[in-house]
């Protein structure tokens, strides 16, 4: 198994195990998201797992990816909790903040003419939840959070642990990975929303 290999199973480790009562995320303010986890630990059969994933790949593909917003309506619960630096500063608590943070953010930010988005990881955890690690790539052709658009193709790695319910997405985690380049052309900007 590769070193990359042994870190994904890790992580699904080490999100498949028990969770203390709350789950928390934190700023660099010192600001405490508390949010009660979404699974109780309980495991799910392979073909829940099989049909969370499905979901999971089906949004990313379709909302994330070709900016789709109707797939928000289609694999997103109504009040759905998301973390992402999208929103600095405070969590996304519903299915609509989600679409028009995203529509207002990633779609203003990025040309979709030739955008690709390749799903390098996908993984099940026992208790349900999902881990997908994706890199995308756009163009950076609008203005947004007071910097001009710069021509550039950028890439963006992500990784986000969901959680769904009932064919829905109610959790996301969603973490940067590198290179940062987008969140190096918006750091000022990030950073002046956040930081005291």
């Amino acid at each position: 198994m590769s070193s990359k290999a042994h870190m994904f199973a890790a992580l699904a480790i080490a999100f498949s195990g028990t969770m203390a009562s709350t789950v928390e995320a934190q700023v660099s303010v010192g600001q405490r998201f508390e949010r009660a986890p979404c699974t109780d630990g309980t495991p799910v059969s392979a073909e829940v797992q099989k049909a969370n994933a499905a979901v999971v790949r089906a949004f990313v593909e379709q909302g994330l990816g070709r900016g789709d917003l109707t797939a928000f309506d289609r694999f997103v619960a109504p009040d759905v909790w998301v973390s992402t630096g999208l929103k600095p500063g405070a969590p996304i608590t519903s299915r609509d903040e989600y679409k028009n943070v995203v529509a207002s953010t990633l779609a203003v930010a990025l040309s979709p003419d030739n955008a690709t988005l390749d799903i390098e990881e996908l993984l099940t955890t026992t208790d349900g939840r999902i881990i997908v690690r994706f890199i995308a790539r756009a163009d950076h052709t609008g203005d947004l959070y007071n910097v001009p658009a710069t021509g550039r193709r950028l890439t963006l790695a992500e990784t986000h642990l969901m959680c769904v319910r009932d064919g829905k997405i109610v959790e996301n985690y969603v973490g940067g990975l590198n290179p940062l380049q987008w969140e190096m052309i918006y750091s000022d900007e990030i950073g002046r929303a956040v930081l005291p």
